[in-house]
This record gives C-alpha cells, structure tokens and sequence, in this order.
C-alpha cells in the first residue's frame, strides 16, 4: 500500500475516534459542572482542555471558562483545529483521499457525519440541546465502526484504519485516567460523596461504568478502576485491550523491514501483560500513565516513519 493512504487512512480513523471521545468528555464535564458548588464549575469545565492539551488555545480565543464557551470551542470554533467540527472535516478529507479503499458503506457514513456536522455549526449548539449533539456524535462513530468492520476487505487498508483507532483510544485513555483520577484523589479526603462522582464521571468517560459494576459491584476503590482501565483485557477502551489489538494489527501488515514499531508496541503490551495492580500502585499511577503515553505516543510515530515515510 502507498504510504500516502496508509497515513489517510491511519488518521481518518483516528479522527473519528477522537470526536467521539470528545463528545464522552464534554458530555461528562458538562454534567459534573452541574452538580458541583459554583466555586467549582470550573474544574469541572476545564477536564476536557486538560486532557487534549487545548487550554492555552481556549483562554487565547475565550475570556471566561463557562459552559457555552467550552461547548463553542471544543465543538464548533472554525479556529480551533481540535474541534470536533474540524476533526470531522479532516476525517472526511481524508476518507476522499483513500475513495478507492473504502466501501460505499464506509464513505457514506463519513461523508454524511460531515455534512450533519456543518448543518449543525450552521444552527449552533447551546446548553439545552448539547446532549443531543453528543449522542449524534457518539452514534455516528459507532456507524463509521460498524461499516468499517461489517464491509471492508481484510487488506492493509483495514489494518492501517484500526490501528488509528486503537492508537488514539489508548492515548485518550490514559490522558482521561490520569486527569479525572488526580481530581478525584484530591477530593477523597474532603468530600466522599464528591469523590464518588468523580470515579463515576471518569469511569462514564470512557463508557466503562457499566463493565465496572459487573466485575466489582457497586463500591468503587480507585485501585479498581486503575486495574479496569489498565489492566483488564475484555474492556475495549483498556491499555491492555488497546495494545493488544495494535501489536496483533502490525503483524498483518505486510512490511518485512519495519520491525522497530513492532517492536516498541510489543515491549509496552509485555509490560501491560505481566503486569499487576501492586506494581502499579507501586510506582504511582501519574507516573505509570506518563510513561505509557511517551511510549504509545513513540509508537505512534514509529509507525508513521516505518510504513508512511514520515521523518517525525
């Protein structure tokens, strides 16, 4: 495969990805800013700039940290290349780039979340209605998934299109885990009933509150949802889950010569595999994820110079 469509295809569906992962952080913050006293709205509000890095890029373009700001940014904002409104577009550039290697199925699902996606920009998304928008977001990404894998060939092409989408779920997860769990181990000692929902907002996040109740019960211990997310292999947003489907997607690439990402990604599932919730307590949790991300993210760019010719 030409190393130009496999990096449209990588990216496309890391896009997607991406906005729907937005859309869980937003429609979480929005909620916790509700229930918080007003001094704290803001913490709550600021989450999703924390985790994509964007907090800089608000307060350059946004005076205050409201909801309708936020929602404007992370969102809609034409100028902000993080929103979901441009990441849905490049994801459609993308796909249109790569026509020949999608379905009609597949093409259609992107090409249509784009065209949704400007009428809604055109009409402007406020409080009341936002919920709505995030379920729309949410559900076309699952479309996208499931004509993905329902209709396209077992080719490179599929390979380099799930491995954009693992890529950006086990950065996303680890970036979530790490902010929401320093919120809510800063309120465990003040305010139980405050830490509680803060563990049920990260858990919710990462559409994980359910698989939680299952396995643990209703009591949530912050070292239990530390093992969920990380360690926990049947949880498709896990660390475990992620790098597994990642080191397996690499072996089917057909490129005899890049070995290093493989190598990479199989040295962090080894370390994820045989790992336990006592070496991560151990360690820290803040520093576990930091070093997970400086390694998935040296993956990431592994991959895009060994099969996309990019001299990161």
């Amino acid at each position: 495969m030409l190393s130009r469509a496999a990096s449209s295809l990588f990216w496309m569906a890391r896009y997607l990805e991406r906005a729907e992962s937005q859309a869980r952080l937003l429609d979480v913050s929005l909620t916790m800013a509700l229930i918080d006293v007003p001094e704290d709205r803001e913490e709550q509000l600021s989450v999703p700039l924390l985790v994509t890095g964007t907090q800089e890029a608000f307060t350059s373009l946004y005076k205050d940290i409201t909801p309708q700001n936020v929602i404007d940014f992370m969102l809609l904002d034409e100028r902000h290349p993080a929103s979901v409104y441009n990441i849905i577009k490049s994801a459609r550039d993308n796909a249109l780039q790569v026509r020949g290697n999608l379905s009609a199925d597949v093409w259609e699902s992107i090409n249509l979340s784009w065209m949704e996606m400007k009428d809604l920009r055109a009409t402007g998304v406020t409080e009341s209605n936002a919920s709505r928008i995030f379920d729309w977001t949410r559900a076309r990404s699952h479309i996208f998934r499931g004509a993905a894998y329902g209709t396209l060939l077992r080719t490179d092409a599929f390979h380099f299109l799930r491995l954009g989408t693992f890529i950006e779920r086990a950065d996303t997860t680890a970036r979530v885990l790490d902010i929401r769990h320093r919120m809510a181990t800063a309120s465990q000692d003040e305010h139980a009933t405050r830490s509680f929902f803060e563990w049920t907002a990260l858990l919710h996040s990462l559409a994980a509150f359910e698989a939680y109740q299952q396995i643990y019960g209703h009591n949530i211990l912050p070292i239990n949802v530390a093992e969920l997310l990380i360690l926990e292999l049947d949880v498709p947003r896990s660390l475990h889950a992620c790098l597994r489907e990642i080191v397996a997607l690499l072996e089917q690439v057909e490129n005899g010569e890049a070995r290093k990402a493989r190598r990479l990604a199989n040295s962090l599932f080894a370390n994820i595999h045989y790992g336990d919730r006592d070496y991560i307590a151990e360690r820290g949790l803040h520093e576990y994820l930091t070093d997970f991300l400086e390694r998935i993210q040296g993956i990431a760019e592994q991959i895009q110079k060994d099969y996309m010719g990019w001299q990161v």
